[in-house]
């Protein structure tokens, strides 16, 4: 076993070189410039003081992860939930002052809780090296089922804008690919890990749809019963007027947000129909019928490989693809296990010059090119992941259809052996 370790190696590195065929030669070597442009240019802006801008630190995002969790160990989640308490404070520990503000629920204080303890940078290496490495351990089983070694995960465009970024993708991306794996045959596993996205909500809202599409009501009901646990535990630790703010003063806050949205520069980083639309028109009702519309399409594509008798595990994977395209308001650091849907899909499917491989190229592009390229004035983002969900549905339904036959024929040879 040990003396075929280098040729196994070998073989998982030309599988992955190649996973998107002929398209390989211009998709890793954008993913390398790309990915290096961006942290050689945070590394650039990089001083003293870990700033990387005026409101900014190296590691962004993950400030509210710190001074949450801090906050809360130091003063109870009254101040971190009270947003001019939780910004004056926020001052002298970091030096930032901006539109900072805990915008998760109190059960996600629980998991920020660890990360409050110890120092700034200390805080954010652990917090990126474990998220890596829960995300590695998710995923592996996905890239084993098509013969690609476990290290590609290091070079998934939205693994690098996450780690840049600071934020969440690791997490929910590996919470995501635990329980669609494990959803038909250990349903309280997939139960526990679909309850602890609720950290995240919007990011699961395509859960209970395709569960209940699949008749999965244990599934359901655990995941409800462990998101009613999570509630209750926060509940305990911070009181209810931490929930209680959250939903009356937080979500609003958040929701008012979108208004702002196309006039702030954290929006080129918005791979939304919506975002798009609004750089071609200012007119609102235009901008929200396009983004119901291209979310229906969305939801129908899942629906329509559910009637085509494609399994669960496979609708979520299309949900990946789908949940950017139904969002209105979602970041490409949210990407990271639509990411490894892209590059596994492309090793499934397609001729090595075929347009099908080329389809989840661009989608599997999307998380590091989409600023560069929306700063240009270009959206191509929801154009490309509408192409792959309706690629990878069909493809799915070809699959799920020729397995059919091939099922029902060993039935029968097992009925004439016995």
């Amino acid at each position: 076993m040990t003396q075929g370790w280098p040729r196994d190696a070998w073989r998982g590195f030309l599988r992955l070189l190649f996973a998107f065929g002929l398209w390989g030669l211009v998709v890793w070597p954008v993913t390398g410039w790309l990915g290096g442009s961006l942290i050689q240019r945070e590394i650039s802006r990089l001083d003293s003081h870990l700033h990387t801008g005026p409101s900014s630190l190296i590691g962004r995002d993950f400030v509210n992860i710190w001074h949450g969790g801090h906050e809360a160990i130091a003063h109870g989640a009254g101040v971190v939930y009270d947003r001019e308490a939780y910004r004056r404070t926020l001052y002298p520990e970091t030096g930032l002052v901006g539109f900072y503000t805990f915008s998760y629920p109190p059960h996600m204080l629980l998991l920020s809780l660890p990360f409050g303890l110890t120092g700034y940078l200390v805080s954010l290496a652990l917090w990126s090296f474990l998220g890596l490495a829960l995300f590695w351990h998710a995923a592996r089983p996905w890239l084993r089922d098509v013969r690609l070694p476990g290290w590609a995960v290091l070079v998934l465009p939205a693994a690098i804008v996450n780690i840049w970024a600071g934020h969440f993708g690791f997490l929910i991306g590996a919470l995501a690919l635990y329980g669609w794996r494990t959803a038909q045959t250990h349903p309280a596993r997939s139960a526990l890990a679909f309850a602890v996205m609720t950290v995240k909500p919007h990011m699961g809202i395509l859960i209970p749809v395709i569960l209940a599409m699949k008749r999965q009501w244990r599934t359901i009901l655990l995941s409800g019963a462990g998101m009613v646990a999570l509630v209750g535990l926060s509940a305990l630790v911070f009181g209810l007027d931490s929930w209680s703010i959250w939903l009356s003063s937080t979500l609003a806050f958040q929701a008012g947000l979108i208004e702002i949205v196309p006039r702030q520069p954290y929006s080129f980083m918005m791979p939304t129909v919506g975002r798009m639309l609004y750089a071609v028109t200012t007119d609102e009702m235009l901008v929200a019928l396009g983004q119901i519309m291209i979310g229906v399409y969305a939801v129908i594509a899942i629906y329509w490989a559910h009637t085509r008798r494609v399994g669960t595990r496979d609708l979520g994977l299309l949900s990946l693809i789908a949940i950017p395209l139904i969002l209105p308001y979602s970041f490409t650091y949210d990407m990271v296990a639509m990411c490894l849907v892209a590059l596994v899909c492309a090793v499934r499917w397609g001729r090595w010059y075929g347009w099908q491989k080329l389809v989840f190229a661009g989608g599997f592009l999307v998380p590091l090119a989409q600023a560069p390229l929306a700063r240009e004035g270009f959206w191509p983002a929801p154009i490309a992941l509408i192409l792959m969900l309706g690629v990878a549905a069909w493809r799915m339904a070809r699959e799920a259809r020729g397995a059919a036959p091939a099922a029902q024929q060993a039935v029968e040879k097992m009925v004439r052996a016995g």
